[in-house]
């Protein structure tokens, strides 16, 4: 029971990692508060958690729009007061190369996969600084550390990912909370299995990983077992590439 009495928001709990994120959590004793677009697949992963003995609670939010984003945090803090760990696992992918891209998916990628992080991320902040203690484990991609050709907004939105953990996680060390960020390489989820890229990725050799196994790397992040580590990026990769 490593998270005995937490209080852990996972964005994007409705299926794939996240989803396997909220189960791990939940058997080492946290309270997941689960996030995402449809109340139908939240559902699904409740009753995974129920079955299992879990405790959660759900909130439906588009990370898309910065005002649901807002009411998410608001409604958290409101129903408990603070957050001990922030999961921001929430991404979306769109597969371009920057002569076929359309400016609006840039933006559209970036609002998800980087300016959500940064807004919740804010949001709970003064509550973990006050407490002097919380933990925010982001989840990047082995795509921001080796760019990813024909998939460049996904990259670029998770190099600022990373970016963003390594500054932070610098300035608010005074405070007691650390932040890290995860880079796997491949994970057997329906976003990768539905990936134009797919196969450019396998070409290479190396591992694609279970939800379980970068659940784990969660875990290991969000408990003691990491202890003073902050500031970090963990990869996840069964080979040089990917």
């Amino acid at each position: 029971m490593l998270l005995k009495d937490k209080i852990a928001l996972i964005t994007g709990a409705g299926s794939g990692l996240g989803r396997a994120i909220a189960k791990t959590l939940a058997r080492e004793g946290a309270l997941v508060l689960l996030t995402g677009r449809r109340k139908e697949t939240l559902e699904e992963t409740e009753e995974i958690l129920r079955q299992d003995g879990g405790r959660f609670r759900s909130y439906v939010a588009d990370l898309a729009e910065d005002s649901q984003i807002a009411h998410l945090a608001s409604q958290v803090l409101n129903d408990f007061g603070h957050l001990d760990i922030l999961v921001n696992n929430a991404g979306i992918s769109k597969e371009y190369s920057l002569l076929q891209m359309p400016v609006e998916v840039w933006d559209q990628i970036f609002q998800v996969n980087l300016r959500a992080v940064m807004l919740l991320t804010k949001a709970f902040l003064p509550s973990m600084v006050e407490r002097h203690q919380g933990n925010i484990v982001n989840i990047g991609s082995g795509a921001a550390l080796r760019g990813l050709p024909g998939s460049l907004p996904y990259a670029v939105s998770k190099a600022g990912v990373v970016c963003f953990t390594q500054t932070l996680g610098d300035e608010v060390r005074q405070y007691g909370i650390r932040t890290n960020v995860i880079c796997p390489g491949p994970i057997d989820t329906e976003m990768f299995q539905k990936s134009a890229v797919r196969d450019f990725i396998l070409s290479g050799g190396g591992d694609v990983f279970s939800p379980e196994t970068v659940a784990n790397a969660v875990l290991y992040l969000s408990s003691s077992l990491s202890e003073g580590m902050s500031s970090q990026t963990l990869t996840l990769r069964g080979f040089n590439r990917w």
